[in-house]
């Protein structure tokens, strides 16, 4: 009877595990329309990757949509596809994707339950000289962030990449990447560098000596390469659909704005320009305006 008891209860620990973790996809269907997200990254700092199929051609604009943040759909080679970010600020737990179908003048919605993962980002503080504090100060920093910004929200329709991107220096990274970011005695740096909301870090740094190459993760055009007050020089690369990498604190830049890269193409060498507190790459990833890990493109 004991034993009947203790493998009841096993039983019901292991169903309970099931039903709170989070699936590698969720599937739903709507007559003839089918919504496939895979949730593979699932965490806040990530991204769902929303496929859709039809028996029917898809006619309109099809957005996938999470908290209110509507993200288009593409085609792609194989098929419909929308990326949609999660914030490292989202919620864990259990929520809602939408997708919705816009065309003709009317609009269709559709729920589909998804399951945020959580994941931990320990906190970092940084301690900057007095020289590049009173670079933090200066309205220039303000203006720069919204220069960057207004690149970020490029969303282009040609899909560059093909496959996973690559490391852009032959190191492993820090783990850095969402980490909440203090700098000694200021306040809001993360905000200014970006013009984006949240004290947290918004890339993967890398530590690698002053003048170290860096190369191009994936395929992209170059939208900005220039020198902004906190990021220092500045390249931004647009692999479209959304996508950007954003190279910051480079000691130079050897690519133009307009110039189209190939995977591996050099685009600069590592430094510690703007207000870096020691050489190094900092290399950012954003979707749809929304940084997320780079890792996460390791899986596209």
């Amino acid at each position: 009877m004991a034993s009947r008891s203790a493998a009841r209860a096993a039983a019901l620990v292991v169903a309970l595990a099931f039903a709170f973790a989070p699936a590698r996809a969720a599937a739903a269907r709507f007559g003839g329309l089918s919504i496939d997200v895979d949730q593979e990254h699932a965490f806040p700092g990530g991204m769902l990757t929303v496929r859709l199929a039809s028996r029917r051609p898809v006619r309109g604009i099809v957005y996938g949509i999470l908290d209110g943040r509507r993200c288009p759909a593409f085609w792609t080679r194989d098929g419909l596809r929308a990326l949609v970010p999660v914030p490292v600020t989202h919620p864990t737990g259990r929520t809602t994707l939408g997708v919705e179908i816009r065309s003709g003048g009317g609009r269709r919605r559709f729920a589909v339950p998804v399951t945020i993962a959580p994941r931990a980002y320990p906190p970092r503080e940084i301690v900057l000289s007095d020289a590049k504090r009173s670079v933090v100060a200066t309205a220039a920093g303000v203006r720069d962030g919204r220069i960057l910004l207004s690149h970020l929200r490029t969303v282009s329709p040609r899909q560059e990449w093909r496959g996973a991107f690559q490391p852009p220096v032959d190191v492993p990274p820090a783990a850095s990447f969402g980490s909440p970011q203090t700098y000694a005695g200021m306040a809001a740096v993360e905000s200014k560098m970006d013009g984006i909301h949240g004290e947290y870090h918004r890339g993967l740094d890398y530590d690698v000596a002053a003048g170290t190459t860096v190369k191009a993760p994936a395929p992209g055009t170059v939208l900005f390469s220039g020198t902004l007050a906190l990021s220092g020089r500045t390249v931004v690369v647009d692999h479209g659909h959304g996508l950007l990498s954003v190279f910051s604190h480079l000691g130079e830049a050897g690519v133009r704005q307009g110039e189209w890269l190939d995977t591996g193409r050099a685009i600069g060498s590592s430094g510690e320009s703007g207000i870096a507190a020691v050489p190094h790459l900092h290399w950012a990833v954003y979707l749809l305006g929304v940084a997320i890990d780079p890792r996460v493109t390791e899986g596209l």
